[in-house]
């Protein structure tokens, strides 16, 4: 029949099941991608639960080597209230040790951890029910119970690494866990360094103050790591704020009264204040950490919980689609089984009953137009296809620095001039530029390539550093621009600090194999909806004004409103 032997009909019946058949691949693929997103985002949820256990011991004893410090230089008016302080403290540690997995924590390494804790606690109890006037007795006891802290948090950073391997993509989040553990330890151990020299009235020694400034690179690098952008807590206004105040706090507290003392030692003159009253108020300094690990891990909850949720309605809706698709599919084989083969099985039925031979019907004529037709839009359509896709690219590159990959001087005033033309921002347009020092000796002393891998290393850099509505450009030889919106005049001045360290921090390997060190100066301008020439010419000047300070230098934020 004509209907059976139609070209047509075998193609719109070849491309139906093709289409059907590569639908349900493809939507069976989705839906196992989305199981399997919504598994992940759920074992995330879990391992970050139990990774917050581990960190929350490791401040629990933390806090516990402050309130035991505090019984041991107490006096006997304030000995009731600092061993009460203590004794509660202790509870709190076994509470948050019982509170870890079993296979988080091992059998054995939970007996060692607690034979090191039960071991400083009875050391500071035994130096306390003495005499109490043996200084070497006092220091016996604050490394006993340093030691117990340190053992486990050597464990957390195995528990760490093993973290990182089961979920390599959450290495950031995983960092920034570490690095709150770290600080509360860091910050404890670095008050302790004091206790002994405090209570004989000893200046610091060599060894001791070297153990201090490795404590302070320590600290800054963890503070560092907090500071980084990650997708978990990037959103999270209260965690920054939090995060700064308890810098703030650490900062004009405790770490003011550590350089104080410090410095009185170096200059050998008599120490301003008693070794109780500095265990108090250096332990008051660190009492928001609690609060700020409380609130990471409520904002990673949040996180991923976020994450499952999104997975769950995307498996949802695929299963919808594959329904409708199916749904569709079949409304379409009825519809060309009523509309299309019935009516040519009647023409066909008619054919035959006036003799008329099917070859000499015109209907292959027309399938063939059909089918040129259909051919020369394909190839339009390829044909406007690539003409578009090459006019993206070459805009791209006329916007691009070919070296470092940012923007360059055409891309920056481009997006530059759109962010200061946005009527509805109520934030201050904030443009930082940012000026290598001497790079000219970088050239003259490891060449040009070794130049230019500088500047490469340092636009990938400052793209991984800036958030995702930043401006990023290199818009001279060795100068970069960075550009923004934001309120707060202290987070600004915090993320430029955090361009400097980048800075500071980056390392590039030579030809011969040394590293390239470098610093940048810096100048900032602000304004609400102004010109670029003048937003430009204000932050040149503070960057000249950096320059000539000595480099290495942020300046601008003295002059803005």
């Amino acid at each position: 029949m004509l209907v059976r032997n139609s070209p047509l009909i075998k193609r719109i019946s070849a491309i139906a099941f093709v289409i059907v058949c590569l639908t349900s691949i493809l939507s069976w693929e989705l839906i196992s991608n989305a199981w399997t997103q919504y598994n992940k985002a759920q074992d995330n949820i879990t391992q970050f639960s139990d990774f917050y256990q581990v960190l929350n011991v490791s401040n629990k004893l933390a806090e516990e080597r402050g309130f035991a410090n505090q019984l041991i230089f107490s006096s006997g008016n304030n000995r009731k209230a600092a061993r009460a302080a203590f004794h509660k403290s202790q509870s709190l540690t076994d509470q948050a040790l019982k509170k870890i997995p079993d296979e988080i924590l091992s059998s054995t390494m939970l007996q060692n951890t607690l034979s090191h804790l039960l071991r400083g606690r009875a050391d500071v109890e035994q130096y306390v029910a003495g005499p109490r006037d043996n200084a070497s007795g006092a220091q016996v006891a604050v490394d006993s119970m340093m030691e117990a802290t340190e053992y486990f948090h050597n464990i957390l950073f195995i528990r760490t690494e093993s973290f990182i391997k089961m979920e390599p993509s959450a290495l950031g989040a995983i960092l920034q866990g570490q690095a709150l553990g770290g600080l509360r330890n860091s910050t404890g151990k670095l008050g302790s360094y004091f206790l002994y020299y405090l209570n004989t009235g000893q200046p610091l020694t060599e060894q001791q103050l070297e153990k201090i400034s490795k404590e302070w690179a320590r600290i800054e690098i963890q503070w560092w790591l907090l500071g980084a952008q990650t997708d978990e807590v990037k959103d999270s206004a209260d965690f920054r704020e939090l995060m700064l105040k308890t810098r703030h706090k650490f900062q004009n507290k405790g770490a003011a009264l550590v350089q104080l003392l410090q410095a009185q030692s170096e200059n050998r003159e008599p120490y301003s204040i008693s070794v109780e009253d500095f265990s108090i108020r250096y332990q008051n300094s660190l009492s928001t950490f609690n609060d700020l690990l409380h609130m990471y891990l409520s904002d990673v909850h949040r996180y991923y919980s976020k994450e499952k949720k999104s997975a769950l309605n995307h498996l949802v809706m695929t299963l919808v689609t594959l329904f409708l698709v199916y749904a569709l599919a079949l409304v379409a084989v009825i519809y060309i089984h009523s509309g299309v083969v019935k009516p040519l099985m009647k023409i066909n039925l008619r054919v035959k009953s006036m003799g008329i031979d099917e070859e000499e019907l015109p209907h292959k004529t027309q399938i063939c137009e059909i089918k040129a037709l259909e051919t020369t839009l394909n190839k339009l359509e390829e044909h406007i296809d690539e003409k578009r896709m090459l006019s993206d690219e070459l805009k791209l590159l006329a916007e691009k620095d070919a070296l470092t990959g940012v923007l360059n001087r055409r891309g920056f005033e481009m997006r530059a001039k759109q962010l200061l033309e946005q009527k509805d921002s109520e934030a201050p347009a904030w443009l930082i530029l940012l000026d290598i020092d001497h790079f000219k000796h970088i050239n003259d002393t490891w060449g040009h390539p070794a130049g230019d891998k500088v500047l490469s290393s340092l636009g990938k850099a400052l793209q991984q550093v800036a958030m995702e509505d930043w401006i990023v450009a290199r818009v001279g030889g060795e100068e970069f621009a960075i550009m923004f919106r934001m309120a707060d005049k202290q987070d600004v001045l915090h993320y430029a600090w955090l361009l400097q360290m980048t800075c500071k921090n980056l390392r590039v390997a030579a030809e011969s194999g040394m590293e390239i060190r470098f610093t940048a100066s810096f100048g900032v301008a602000s304004a609400y909806h102004c010109g670029l020439p003048a937003m430009m010419s204000e932050a040149d000047k503070a960057l000249y004004r950096s320059k000539k300070a000595g480099r290495d230098r942020i300046s601008g934020f003295d002059s803005q409103a």
